[in-house]
């Protein structure tokens, strides 16, 4: 027998031609986000925004080479699970991607699985902490699958935020950053950014800020930084986002005389439009520009320690 990971996420557009509809299937989705003015308004409005905003962000994926690098990462991540299970544990374990808003979708993945084929099925998310309008929509899209066809079993794992492996990780890239800086680790600020969300989820129970602080917390007690921030990027729509926001925040402790700062990306696994062009392109460069000595901590994308990291997560449940 084999065991089966059938890993979850957003997804992101395949080429350049699906930037739009990428966007549409995004904005449609009132679990990720609730434009508070009824289904049909919100897709009219959905149409609107996915039409505007892929003109502007077109240029941006042309950049990346004309697509998102995230699928790519992640079929890369799981070739190297694999080998490393079959490695560790003796057994082979297939791996399937599924994911939320572009191919390939979950309802379609979940399709091709036959569940008498594996011993053990693990079910999770690339999304470290857990927020109902991320880890929480692909868990709705697999509920729903399993209403239709059953699965016996299977584990589910919500959030791994806090597992050792995986933060180990992050602590590595921490280390070569202030290397790069030429700064020592208890001399550097380390500015952790989050992807934002609406305000209202907060309200509404949500635990992707306790699982961000809770994390923030466990790496700073590992690394013993000078100082720490904590803001949130990549706002959109109109309505109010969880804060203080990145740019604003990065100019602000810059005003204040911080130096020797190292940008950690905490809720971002992979490199996409939010590390390479947000925070590489515009926000670091900007700080660069006024003196301060400040650089972005590597992300894990496909790396062989977080592939091992990976392996972790699913035999310890989180």
């Amino acid at each position: 027998m084999k065991d089966l990971l059938f890993a979850m996420y957003m997804g992101g557009p395949d080429g350049l031609e699906a930037i739009r509809p990428f966007l549409f299937n995004l904005f449609t989705d009132r679990d990720i986000i609730d434009f508070k003015i009824g289904e049909r308004p919100q897709r009219l409005l959905a149409n609107i925004i996915a039409r505007s905003r892929s003109k502007k962000i077109m240029h941006h994926y042309q950049k990346m080479g004309g697509k998102s690098p995230q699928l790519d990462y992640m079929r890369s991540l799981l070739g190297k699970v694999e080998h490393r299970y079959n490695n560790d544990f003796s057994r082979k374990l297939d791996t399937k991607i599924g994911m939320c808003y572009y191919h390939p979708f979950i309802e379609d993945t979940f399709a091709e699985i036959n569940p008498q084929e594996y011993e053990n099925i693990y079910v999770t998310t690339m999304y470290p902490q857990y927020s109902y309008t991320t880890s929480g929509v692909c868990f709705k899209r697999f509920y729903n699958c399993l209403r239709m066809r059953p699965f016996k079993h299977f584990e589910t794992i919500a959030f791994w935020h806090l597992n050792r492996s995986y933060n180990n990780c992050l602590i590595s890239r921490i280390t070569n950053a202030a290397d790069m800086l030429g700064v020592k680790l208890n001399d550097i600020h380390l500015f952790f950014s989050a992807h934002s969300l609406p305000e209202y989820t907060q309200s509404e129970g949500d635990y992707y800020v306790q699982h961000i602080k809770e994390q923030v917390d466990y790496l700073i007690k590992a690394v013993s930084p000078a100082g720490y921030s904590l803001a949130f990027q990549s706002r959109t729509g109109p309505m109010k986002w969880l804060g203080p926001e990145t740019r604003d925040e990065l100019h602000n402790i810059a005003e204040r005389g911080v130096d020797n700062i190292v940008v950690v990306p905490i809720s971002f696994v992979s490199d996409h439009i939010e590390t390479l062009i947000e925070l590489d392109e515009q926000y670091i460069p900007e700080l660069k520009l006024k003196g301060v000595n400040i650089i972005r901590s590597e992300s894990l994308n496909d790396s062989d320690d977080f592939a091992e990291a990976f392996v972790d997560v699913i035999k310890s449940g989180g």
